[in-house]
């Protein structure tokens, strides 16, 4: 059996992965095929997938689309997030077809397509998505700011902005993905973050050194914390070591690893 299977179980999800192209850079295996050969490789049942040409096409649906085609052959294997832009023309349409298709969840980048979190075509978007049934999730960064081309953009998205966000939709589901939360295990934004239907990935964050895994997983609860790994923007093996090293006890890490995920995203296969 694969390790890495032994260690944290048979379902193990990844929450964060992309299918695509990057134009600042090339990304290897990062098609459909690619992404399952990581997968057997690492054990990995299924894979969250969102479009990485999608973040800088002018229509983003049309990486929703091309991302849809390339992994309906194996529905099993994935779970779709939608990625749109709320202040482009036509998104609700876009959003009733995704939801149709099958998508698990939505995906918005506000720093990327140029409009306020805070805006009225965000707060829009995130009915409409709790409306239907569909998480939210918002990406804090998709490139370290030491590896950015010089016209990417320079800015990440603060976790603080997003939970203030959420606790003004508290009936929608959020996902923050790619973020560092370095508060103290007795903060305020916790509290706030536990209040909420709020679920944390934890492919940036440390289990080692600050232990912020450690300290995210006893302030809201292992029930929340999602595992992932970014790829093929990143190699999955440290968040698995990440994961492996955690202090906690085998179901926790592997509540982590996939049942979380498997809750959150049920049954992403059986309309596609």
């Amino acid at each position: 059996m694969n390790r890495y299977k032994t260690l944290f179980g048979p379902g193990i999800i990844d929450a964060h992965a992309f299918i695509g192209n990057w134009p600042f850079r090339r990304l290897r295996r990062n098609d459909a095929a690619g992404v399952l050969g990581i997968m057997k490789q690492f054990g990995i049942s299924k894979s969250c997938v969102a479009s990485a040409d999608a973040i800088l096409y002018r229509d983003s649906h049309d990486g929703n689309k091309k991302l849809y085609d390339e992994t309906r052959e194996h529905a099993d294997r994935f779970a779709l997030y939608a990625t749109l832009n709320p202040a482009y023309a036509g998104w609700q349409r876009d959003l009733n077809e995704c939801v149709n298709l099958g998508f698990a969840a939505l995906r918005l980048y506000p720093i990327y397509h140029g409009y306020s979190l805070e805006g009225p075509e965000t707060l829009a978007i995130l009915d409409a998505a709790a409306e239907a049934g569909l998480p939210v999730s918002f990406q804090c960064r998709i490139e370290d700011v030491r590896q950015r081309h010089w016209i990417d953009v320079v800015d990440n998205l603060e976790p603080e902005r997003v939970l203030a966000l959420a606790e003004r939709r508290p009936n929608t589901t959020f996902i923050l993905l790619e973020s560092i939360l370095g508060w103290p295990r007795d903060s305020d934004q916790w509290k706030r973050m536990h209040a909420l239907p709020f679920y944390v990935e934890l492919s940036r964050m440390t289990s080692v050194l600050d232990k912020d895994i450690e300290i995210m997983v006893g302030a809201l609860g292992p029930e929340r914390v999602l595992f992932g790994t970014g790829f093929p923007f990143k190699t999955p093996s440290p968040a698995f070591l990440k994961l492996q090293c955690m202090d906690a006890d085998e179901d926790v890490k592997q509540q982590i690893a996939g049942r979380n995920a498997a809750r959150l995203f049920p049954h992403t296969d059986t309309v596609r």
